[in-house]
């Protein structure tokens, strides 16, 4: 029978490439009927269907069939496979019989090749059914509802008086659950303030979509360049034009609508936007290069050349200001900018003289021109061969610069595009996002295993990570240490039954897909994998089909085939990425790729491939000195460098140490040890999780939070604390107060808080002058025993455009002598100093610049004063989070490089010691 579409015809994929196409679609039509119409048994439960797209889409309702004496209140519900409820509705209006359809209030985001649960609660029974119906597998379009086998059965149940996950089945019954699925672009969002504009001629410019996903944003809406109109701009606070030709009338579109208050971001913009931007065309481009940020514009990111992989166009910035500048290497300045913004009235044009979405692909994937070329000289073809650049013959750069390996270049250059996003839009409101990690965690640690037939290797680690998990740990909430083991078939000393226990601990095993160590073809590939997780499947049917995969001696003869060839198969996170040889390492941890986040693959026209790159950069035989390295990169990213990052592992399970030293290092700085799998959970829950509906209440930013059942309860959401309405004071969700942290991060400080599905509303207060940070607050403890002489201070930012009139220090009883108070830059200039006169015994000091001090909004200064005799006054860890009164905020101590800060002597204070508060204030005005 034909698929079930009222409207269209099926997605197409090519190249990765999802193609729109309509629906709705179901696994049955709406004259197929079941063998049983009414089942005799009136016992409640839970009757279900597994089912699986072709193509990424939702689904936005569930249907069931209904005989006589299926009575009483019916619910659907849409599971993950491990059993998360991902939505539910209940059935209204329902017919006497026949078929009943319930919509849910958000659909559900489904992933392709990915397996779910469909089900209804039939509170009185009597349900329909088809018995060994599902011997076979169901077909329908785009639609599949999978024959049923030992580890993912089909047609399942659960009796109980409740709604709960069904996992039991009985004769391969057809319970005639269905579903509504509808395909969905890869490029889509889930509408907001954000337009993000593509053309499908270039598929680059979707890769925004990505970008914009990876840095929490999913309040944006894609249209093709073809379908906006000065009407749809004008829907929009912001919009992201990628690389694609104009012509004058949309030039003129877009300038018109930038002149009206609009704040247009546009990479490798066409020259018909010169004017509108502020440049002037110097007839050159500069490919393959660096750029660095000016951190007197945006302020928080690296300090350091960047690589950027793709072709800039040179300008002169003649009216408009350079937020980063084209370097020609890593130390040579050239005359042009590679980012800039031109107020233009109340809106902003923003340029990217580079494709930053062509840049990022191509820094994580490596250079295209090298894909099937041979370069280290080691058969076979691996990734790395993408990145090195001394082959024999063709001797060129690395594509990685190492002086530059430690830093996730891509990552940084994607954070640069949303504080400048960030800054455009603040006039109008600011955009609440999420989280990279669960809990606010900083690190994570993919522990991933090569099992080559070590007898028991797989077992011994495994047990290893049970011993070394704390009693009472939440599989569910990253508490417990786990991993991932890609295993030979030939050899293995891992029984069914053992498998099967240690997938029931939250393991994930897989078959350790082998090509003979050769070089491949896309169709000896694709028939490798067939054969391979056919034998898996048959040596251990306990297990559910694998979702990851890092290929045996890590073959890539290509530049994109293996996703390709993996999303058929349902594989949707792969570790072939792998920091090797040592000869090429050289001892150098770091991120090759320059990224530490999973973010999709992409074709070498850019086109999306629904298949997550995660990145194996600690790698057991890569000539690294461990613990050291793995220690280097965590401290990384839970330092003030903010590396971020989820870091895969490559362990050979050999019986040397590395496993140990990554247990050892992780649990000492509270990095969880994951799987392949939980990685690939999280990152799709979190993707399909948004927020809405964002608008100004008078001084409340109200705005409605959906987040994915995957994130189970771990997902945090970021507010920036400044905005134009002031600064925040209160943050509710359906009417009750949500707590919140402080955090800097990359320059932005935001209130971090738990996002649960629910209708938020902040409350932000208008800043008033003069502000202070400690206008009532005293210390706990007013007086030290330390003596020493010292220059104590804190880093503040203001949130606007100002002046410092007086510095303040809280002083005790016997904190005596002379003291001098100071403003210096983030640098170390002291920009302002007095003498404190006419002191009180104790308490808050007050001391008057001899002429109040400009400061710009978004920068970082230090207010300090001299102890000459110590017994000061302080308060330990006061700036692990960060600090906010009004117009003034306080960074982290960790976000900043320290705060709390002092020096020995009357110097500029740039040491730090447990983020000490030693009780140092400003006056701020305007």
């Amino acid at each position: 029978m034909a698929a079930e579409n009222t409207t269209g015809s099926v997605a197409a994929a090519q190249g990765g490439n999802l193609v729109a196409a309509a629906g709705p679609y179901s696994i049955w039509g709406p004259t197929d009927t079941p063998a049983v119409i009414s089942e005799s048994d009136t016992d409640s439960l839970e009757l279900g269907v597994r089912f699986r797209a072709d193509t990424a889409g939702r689904i936005t309702g569930v249907r069931f069939y209904k005989g006589a004496g299926n009575g009483g209140t019916h619910t659907g519900s849409v599971w993950t496979a491990d059993g998360i409820r991902l939505a539910t509705a209940t059935f209204t209006n329902e017919t006497a019989t026949g078929w009943q359809t319930a919509t849910f209030a958000t659909p559900v985001q489904v992933q392709p090749n990915t397996s779910y649960i469909a089900s209804y609660f039939a509170p009185q029974g009597r349900y329909s059914a088809s018995y060994n119906y599902f011997t076979t597998p169901r077909v329908n379009g785009p639609l599949t509802a999978p024959a049923s086998r030992t580890a993912e059965p089909n047609g399942v149940f659960r009796y109980g008086a409740t709604s709960a996950f069904p996992n039991s089945t009985h004769l391969s019954a057809n319970y005639w659950v269905d579903v509504i699925f509808e395909s969905v672009p890869l490029d889509q969002g889930f509408g907001g303030p954000v337009l993000l504009i593509k053309s499908d001629a270039h598929p680059f410019s979707r890769y925004f979509s990505e970008i914009l996903r990876a840095e929490g944003i999913g309040s944006f809406t894609t249209v093709d360049l073809a379908a906006v109109t000065a009407t749809v701009l004008g829907q929009h606070d912001v919009a992201i034009l990628g690389e694609i030709p104009l012509t004058q009338a949309q030039a003129t579109m877009f300038t018109d609508w930038v002149n009206a208050g609009g704040n247009l971001i546009a990479s490798r913009p066409d020259k018909k936007l010169s004017g509108l931007l502020g440049l002037t065309d110097q007839n050159a481009t500069l490919s393959n290069a660096y750029l660095l940020i000016d951190p007197a514009q945006v302020p928080g990111l690296p300090n350091t050349t960047l690589q950027f992989h793709s072709t800039a166009d040179r300008y002169t910035a003649t009216s408009a200001t350079t937020v980063a500048t084209l370097y020609s290497n890593a130390t040579t300045a050239t005359n042009s900018p590679a980012v800039t913004i031109r107020q233009v009235n109340s809106g902003h044009a923003v340029a990217f003289t580079y494709d930053l979405a062509r840049s990022v692909v191509q820094t994580r994937q490596g250079n295209p021109a090298w894909a099937g070329m041979e370069r280290d000289g080691d058969d076979p073809l691996r990734p790395v061969d993408l990145f090195f650049g001394a082959k024999q013959g063709d001797v060129q750069p690395d594509w990685i610069d190492f002086g530059k390996v430690a830093i996730p270049q891509a990552d940084e250059q994607q954070r640069l595009l949303t504080n400048v996003l960030a800054l455009v839009n603040r006039a109008k409101k600011p955009i609440p996002k999420t989280w990279y990690l669960p809990k606010g965690l900083k690190a994570a640690i993919v522990m991933a295993l090569d099992d080559h037939g070590v007898p028991n290797g797989t077992q011994t680690y495994f047990n290893q990570l049970n011993a070394n998990t704390p009693a009472g740990a939440q599989l569910n909430q990253w508490e417990a240490l786990r991993a991932t083991s890609w295993m030979f078939v030939d050899g293995a000393t891992m029984t069914d039954a053992q498998a099967a226990t240690y997938h029931s601990q939250g393991f994930d095993l897989g078959i350790h897909v082998n090509t003979g160590c050769a070089d491949w073809t896309p169709a000896s590939l694709a028939a490798s994998f067939t054969s391979e997780l056919a034998l898996w499947a048959s040596t251990y049917p306990s297990l559910p089909a694998q979702t990851g995969n890092r290929t045996h001696c890590i073959v890539w003869s290509d530049w994109a085939t293996q996703p390709k060839v993996e999303l058929s198969k349902g594989i949707r996170m792969d570790l072939n990425y792998y920091y090797a040889p040592d000869w090429w390492v050289q001892n150098r941890p770091g991120m090759f790729t320059g990224s530490g986040l999973p973010m999709r693959f992409a074709d070498l026209d850019g086109s999306m491939i629904d298949v997550y790159q995660v990145v194996s950069q600690l790698v057991d035989e890569n000539g690294i000195t461990y613990p050291g390295g793995i220690d280097a990169m965590l401290d990384k990213a839970l330092g003030s460098e903010g590396y971020y990052g989820v870091f895969g592992t490559h362990y050979y399970i050999s019986g040397d140490n590395f496993g140990t030293h990554v247990i050892n290092s992780a649990k000492a700085r509270g990095v969880p040890m994951i799987t392949g799998k939980q990685i690939l959970d999280w990152t799709d829950g979190r993707n399909a999780s948004f927020f809405s509906q964002i608008a100004w209440s008078g001084n409340n930013l109200t705005f409605t939070a959906t987040v994915d059942g995957r994130t189970n309860g771990m997902l945090r959401g970021m507010l920036p604390v400044q905005s134009v309405k002031g600064a925040l004071t209160g943050l509710t969700r359906n009417g009750s107060a949500v707590a919140y942290t402080q955090e800097t991060i990359k320059g932005v400080t935001y209130a971090m808080f738990p996002a649960t599905s629910g209708n938020f509303s902040a409350a932000y207060t208008p800043h008033t002058f003069p502000a202070s940070f400690f206008a009532q607050s005293t210390p706990t403890n007013v007086t030290t025993t330390d003596t020493s002489a010292g220059e104590l201070g804190f880093k503040f930012v203001p949130a606007v455009n100002g002046k410092i009139t007086h510095v303040k220090f809280h002083k005790g009883p016997q904190n005596l002598g002379t003291h001098t108070v100071s403003v210096w830059s983030s640098t170390g200039t002291r920009l302002a100093t007095a003498t404190a006169t006419n002191e009180t015994p104790t308490g808050w000091q007050t001391v008057a610049l001899p002429a109040p001090l400009n400061v710009t909004a978004g920068q970082t200064y230090i207010a300090s004063y001299f102890c000459p005799g110590g017994r000061y006054s302080y308060d330990y860890d006061y700036f692990n989070q960060a600090r906010t009164s009004g117009p003034l905020t306080a960074p982290s101590s960790v976000a900043s490089g320290g705060n709390g800060v002092y020096a020995l002597g009357s110097n500029f204070p740039n040491q730090t010691y447990r983020a000490l508060n030693y009780w140092v204030d400003v006056i701020f005005t305007q």
